[in-house]
């Protein structure tokens, strides 16, 4: 477990009292948990666009519309996540205390998220424009542990999923061989309080 992660959390405070810290490169391209996202933020809408278009009668043009669209955002998708995964992945450092768990997003992320915004602000285009700056907005995150709702693991991972009420950010946590467990207790002792 890496005592000195290169990035810190900067919502963590002093006098907090320091539980785990560890850093995790996250890989993109064969990651199920983004890929999950990825139908969440891409295919659902094409298909909602697609089934919108079919109100028209034109049921085989609103079928490619959104499998078009669909095949087009997997094609760009698959090619970040090579260029990502190929420069390491995206370094993400992660701080667990005695109040809450927080992360924050290394130099890439940032760097990517920026690019996004600059790529559709040239290109015109208010989505991915739009989609660089949500990006820029999840670089950071906390939860205190009296505001853990919900938490789904998924053991082979070695993957931790924190969510809040609803409109609050969740937090993913990308755990190691050897932190997993501790870190899987100590969560399931917290939220039970």
């Amino acid at each position: 477990m890496d005592k000195n992660p290169t990035s810190v959390p900067t919502s963590a405070t002093e006098n907090e009292i320091i539980l785990f810290r560890w850093n995790h490169q996250i890989k993109m391209l064969f990651n199920p948990v983004l890929w999950g996202n990825f139908v969440a933020c891409f295919g659902i809408p094409a298909i909602l666009l697609g089934i919108g278009f079919s109100f028209t009668g034109n049921y085989k043009a609103s079928v490619f519309l959104a499998v078009g669209l669909i095949a087009f955002f997997a094609v760009i998708w698959t090619l970040t996540g090579i260029v990502i995964d190929l420069a390491s992945g995206f370094l993400t450092s992660f701080v667990i205390t005695n109040r809450g768990i927080y992360f924050s997003s290394g130099k890439g992320a940032k760097t990517a998220a920026t690019v996004a915004v600059a790529m559709g602000v040239l290109a015109g285009s208010a989505s991915t424009a739009g989609a660089g700056f949500l990006a820029r907005s999840e670089q950071d995150g906390t939860i205190q542990w009296k505001d853990v709702k919900k938490v789904n693991v998924r053991k082979g991972m070695r993957y931790i999923f924190l969510r809040q009420g609803f409109g609050h950010k969740p937090i993913g946590l990308y755990c190691t061989k050897e932190n997993f467990e501790p870190i899987l207790a100590l969560i399931q002792s917290e939220v039970k309080r």
